[in-house]
């Protein structure tokens, strides 16, 4: 029998999550997620391990609570660590509770790992303290979304339109008129400031901010849905002082590959200010019988040559699988394509002997030429990478062989957040390899051509000659391929 992680996702934006709610996620078997959970949070999750999407839409449950509940006994006794993964907190308005009676009844250890709830979260991105001491004193979490089967509402509008501390509905948006016409009728004043704060926390945010009077009026003139919070109290008056969030005129900036291979990037592109708009269009497939097959023959090689961050993930997993010996390494000179590929290797225990300072298969080629004559290399790489690579090394004389530890293939699951945000208007696209160009451009189809429209980056001349080839324009291409290099080009481009 496994054992259940309950765990809070938290609001929306991926930095809010905890440390222990990211260790869990990394060591879990399944993953049985919500439809609000962020992607870059649920890319944090092993290779190979099962994404399983019970979200749930407003009004249209895609899976009843009591097949989640079933679901997540057979997981655990399939498997030895299950996540369940929340937003926000699972012990607010999440039905934690009856998962984990259910664990209870049925006999499964599990664990809660709470969450940064949405009811604090959103409204400070809006600028919007909960209490202020000389505002609010207190402060009240109401749902705004009851139980459809039940006759009649528990919750007491007489005594929450008498409260004088703040009142925050998760869930309420659908609800709103409602809320609101009985707080009016039981004496809460119609100048009584109110603040709707949909998608919080994340880039998307937006706030309607009015009355009890006029804020109905004014969320439908926004059209602003779900997922909502719904603020009401003098401490909304804050926000015109401390607002902060929003991100009107902020630079949009697509980035196309695996958020846990771009973190140091996304976090220097928030801190200077740009809308961050993660879209990973590649996926990971591991091929763990390709690693099998290298583990039988490694003693051959001299040389093992790492040729991106995926293939270093997938030989972490699959090391610890087959129980793989890491002192069978010793004598081996180990290389990587790039700095970002080489601190993969350093967080497994493994130090790179050769490491490019153009980070291209070309510079790694050049720099092995003078010693890989006579020599085995094993290239680990993906099923369509590495060829030039390995063209370049047997050139100079090596025998090297092909490694594909893991298949590139479109991620068809970004393919409407993915073509939302090319109609929203993009600044500045960026591509990593072709395999992120070339998918982008299956995955969205004819929405494609809005890319034309954007200015793109691309890493290196490989991918650079895989967008002209497609008739797309490449405006930009650093010269160093690391973080500090993206960025300051991105700066002189304005």
């Amino acid at each position: 029998m496994g054992k259940v992680f309950l765990v809070g996702a938290g609001p929306g934006d991926p930095e809010l999550i905890t440390k222990k709610a990211e260790r869990v996620l990394k060591k879990a078997d399944a993953v049985v997620y919500d439809r609000l959970v962020n992607r870059e949070i649920l890319s944090l999750a092993k290779v190979g391990a099962e994404m399983i999407d019970v979200g749930k839409i407003p009004g249209c449950h895609s899976v009843p609570q009591e097949e989640i509940n079933r679901l997540l006994v057979q997981k655990a006794r399939q498997y030895e660590v299950v996540v369940r993964l929340k937003g926000g907190d699972p012990f607010v308005f999440g039905r934690g509770g009856e998962e984990a009676l259910f664990l209870r009844q049925h006999g499964v250890p599990f664990e809660i790992v709470p969450g940064i709830t949405s009811a604090v979260a959103v409204p400070a991105y809006a600028g919007i303290p909960v209490t202020h001491r000389d505002l609010s004193s207190s402060v009240h979490i109401v749902t705004g979304h009851e139980r459809c089967d039940r006759d009649k509402s528990v919750l007491d509008f007489k005594a929450l339109a008498g409260l004088e501390g703040t009142l925050v509905f998760l869930m309420g948006i659908k609800n709103i008129e409602h809320i609101v016409k009985e707080l009016a009728k039981n004496g809460k004043k119609e100048e009584t400031p109110v603040a709707v704060i949909s998608r919080g926390t994340t880039p998307h945010q937006t706030t309607v901010v009015g009355t009890l009077k006029d804020i109905c009026r004014k969320v439908k003139e926004s059209g602003i849905g779900n997922p909502a919070v719904i603020v009401i109290g003098d401490v909304v008056y804050m926000r015109d002082q401390i607002g902060w969030h929003e991100t009107d005129g902020k630079k949009r900036i697509l980035l196309t590959r695996a958020p846990e291979q771009s973190a140091e990037l996304i976090e220097s592109l928030r801190d200077c200010g740009y809308q961050v708009i993660s879209c990973p269009t590649v996926k990971i497939e591991p091929v763990y019988g390709a690693f099998e097959a290298f583990s039988r023959r490694i003693e051959e090689y001299d040389y093992l040559v790492f040729s991106s961050v995926n293939s270093v993930k997938v030989l972490d997993e699959a090391m610890f699988l087959w129980r793989f010996d890491v002192r069978k390494l010793k004598g081996k000179k180990i290389a990587a394509v790039g700095a970002a590929t080489a601190k993969a290797l350093e967080k497994i225990h493994i130090c790179a002997d050769i490491v490019p300072g153009d980070f291209t298969s070309d510079a790694l080629a050049e720099m092995m030429a003078a010693e890989v004559k006579g020599k085995r290399v094993a290239v680990l790489t993906s099923d369509i990478g590495g060829e030039k690579l390995i063209e370049k090394l047997r050139q100079h004389g090596g025998y090297v062989d092909k490694v594909p530890l893991y298949h590139n293939v479109p991620n068809y699951e970004i393919k409407d957040y993915l073509i939302e945000q090319l109609i929203r208007g993009l600044d500045l696209a960026i591509f990593t390899s072709p395999s992120t160009f070339n998918y982008l451009i299956e995955i969205a189809g004819d929405s494609a051509n809005l890319l034309r429209d954007v200015r793109i980056m691309a890493i290196g001349p490989v991918t650079s000659q895989a967008i002209l080839e497609k008739g797309y324009k490449v405006d930009l291409m650093p010269q160093r391929h690391d973080t500090e290099g993206i960025i300051a080009l991105i700066k002189r481009d304005g």
